[in-house]
């Protein structure tokens, strides 16, 4: 499967945080975090308060960003179809254009959803998606998670494929983004140097491990923030 030249992140060549060395993710001033709004959009299969997606906030909120989490409860996959475009109508008055947008799993799929219908964000985090590869660059910005091992989104694709779920719904959780801009980069949980080895659907939020990934997470937010100032 093709892969952006030069662009994922997979800890066995020299890659690139924006336009910074990833090894500047980390050590760039708080400051461009102020007060930045992040919306983080949960997944399916989720009950309100439930969700461990949860995890990531008290992260970004020492990092100075106030989060918006959209907690639109649990449904099935199945409803997706008609779930989704309501929830993004909900939503989309609420995006603002320096705000950021990070979806995990059917979040995904929603987040693509609203800036295809014209949410202007600053950049993108896409986690394990339930998202079709083949994407268009709608923000300055998107980092795309993914490992291996995640099979859920494999199964998504074919939900997909079948006209059973959203129609974008696809296996970039699994994958990565195939893709060639430039402003999309994959980065490979399962194989990223100096970080804990990410398998699975939803492993990027374990606390162990979200303890290390989160600082990354935060560190290339702020890389982009000054590589688009």
């Amino acid at each position: 499967m093709s892969r952006s030249p030069g662009r994922a992140i997979n800890g066995l060549r020299h890659s690139f945080c924006g336009e910074l060395p990833v090894w500047l993710c980390l050590r760039v001033p708080a400051r461009v975090a102020a007060m930045t709004i992040v919306h983080l959009v949960h997944g399916i299969h989720n009950a309100q308060g439930k969700s461990s997606t949860l995890g990531l906030i008290p992260y970004l909120k020492a990092a100075g960003f106030e989060v918006r989490f959209p907690d639109y409860g649990w449904i099935a996959g199945l409803e997706t179809r008609i779930a989704n475009p309501i929830i993004c109508g909900s939503l989309l008055p609420y995006i603002q254009p320096n705000d950021l947008i990070v979806g995990h799993s059917n979040g995904c799929a929603i987040a693509y959803d609203l800036m295809r219908r014209g949410a202007k964000v600053a950049g993108a985090i896409f986690i394990n998606g339930a998202l079709e590869q083949s994407i268009s660059a709608l923000a300055p910005w998107t980092d795309v998670y993914f490992n291996s091992g995640d099979d859920i989104t494999e199964a998504a694709k074919i939900g997909a494929a079948i006209g059973l779920t959203e129609k974008i719904w696809g296996e970039m959780g699994h994958a990565g983004y195939d893709g060639k801009d430039p402003s999309i980069v994959n980065i490979n949980c399962g194989a990223t140097l100096g970080l804990p080895a990410v398998s699975g659907h939803s492993d990027f939020f374990t606390p162990a491990k979200l303890a290390a990934w989160a600082p990354f997470l935060i560190g290339r937010i702020r890389a982009h923030s000054l590589a688009h100032a």
